[in-house]
């Protein structure tokens, strides 16, 4: 038996405990997939956006591993999992590059005499900031995480630092929440902003 199929059948054994109720198994299994993640995303994008790739994949694989059916093993499935998230974030990056392509042409440089990016950051700030308030009123557990990224942001650092700070200051208010359940809120809480967000692009849109 090859090291990888090993590594598959001990994973497969632990998913095994942790559909049975078995909490350390969960954790375990949880923790695994997560090194074996992040070895691959390191390699296949940014660096500093690595954790955030894994931390959505282990998402998905957290709610829906349930829904997976019979078939491959919980490490294959996870993989293709990751697989799609890294798909997702490449699209993601390619919609965002052509939304900037129009100030990286050199071509373009005379028509940017005029123009002030301040006064577009602080627009997009103050839309962000205004979301936020609106997620904050309708889920106040998203609100604080948020807050506690913002706060978290203006201390500097990389993206994984930052979030572990957040997470540290939202068990704070819950006590109760755990590295799992945290992304998991995170990820619903994103889903949440960028809803509120394009509302209010659709508002400004037809006001």
């Amino acid at each position: 038996m090859t090291d990888a199929a090993a590594s598959g059948t001990s994973l497969d054994a632990l998913y095994d405990r942790c559909l049975s109720g078995d909490s350390t198994a969960e954790a375990a299994l949880f923790a695994q997939l997560r090194v074996r993640f992040l070895s691959i995303a390191k390699r296949r994008v940014q660096k500093d956006h690595a954790e955030d790739v894994v931390q959505d994949a282990l998402q998905i694989v957290l709610t829906k591993h349930r829904q997976r059916g019979a078939g491959a093993g919980i490490l294959v499935w996870g993989l293709t999992v990751l697989r799609n998230v890294i798909g997702n974030y490449y699209q993601a990056r390619e919609r965002e590059k052509g939304r900037l392509d129009y100030v990286s042409d050199p071509q373009d440089l005379s028509d940017l005499a005029t123009f002030e990016p301040d006064m577009d950051t602080a627009v997009l700030q103050q839309r962000l900031l205004a979301a936020i308030e609106e997620l904050a009123r309708k889920f106040p557990r998203c609100g604080a995480i948020f807050h506690g990224i913002l706060s978290s942001l203006e201390r500097g650092g990389s993206p994984h630092r930052v979030t572990q700070r957040a997470l540290t200051d939202a068990q704070k208010q819950y006590p109760k929440l755990t590295r799992n359940s945290f992304y998991v809120a995170l990820h619903r809480c994103r889903a949440s902003l960028r809803g509120i967000l394009d509302e209010m692009e659709e508002s400004g849109c037809h006001g």
